[in-house]
């Protein structure tokens, strides 16, 4: 018995020793867009029940939910791979039966990060556009680049109702 234990201490210890820092990938993934909904003033967060979803094209062909019905007041949405340079988002609000759709375009970049992590897409050149059903004003970042979460992206602004 006390060989088993023994060869357990062993191996454990072997085996915590022979991991390298570059195993474990720890952030420094693809960026997600953050989006920050205000009240119509542009002065303060606004929570809303919100639905969203995302595409690849405008008529929401194999659209994929984004956010199920939630109260929030942001949100971080997953922006397109490389292959892609749009996306569209259907921003519902509440029980109203009328969308907004957010247009996000862009340019991507590969960049490689580590061993464990790989390579990331950062986003270049994001511009938007939208129906303006709800929302009152789209107000972007002063930057138009997107290689991190640490910033809002985009703070939109909605209507009272």
């Amino acid at each position: 018995m006390k060989k088993l234990i023994f060869a357990v201490i062993i191996f454990s210890g072997i085996f915590a020793v022979s991991c390298e820092e570059d195993d474990v990938c720890v952030g420094e993934g693809t960026p997600y867009l953050t989006v920050v909904f205000r009240n119509n003033l542009g002065t303060e967060n606004l929570r809303d029940s919100l639905t969203i979803e995302s595409a690849t094209n405008i008529e929401f062909n194999d659209a994929v939910i984004v956010l199920p019905k939630t109260l929030t007041d942001s949100v971080k949405l997953p922006l397109g791979g490389l292959d892609d340079s749009q996306t569209f988002f259907r921003i519902k609000r509440g029980s109203n039966p009328e969308s907004d759709i957010l247009t996000v375009n862009y340019t991507t970049k590969s960049e490689y990060v580590s061993k464990a992590c790989g390579f990331r897409i950062t986003y270049e050149n994001l511009s938007y556009t939208s129906t303006f059903n709800h929302f009152q004003a789209i107000d972007p970042s002063e930057s138009n680049v997107l290689t991190d979460e640490t910033t809002t992206n985009l703070y939109i602004r909605l209507s009272s109702n």
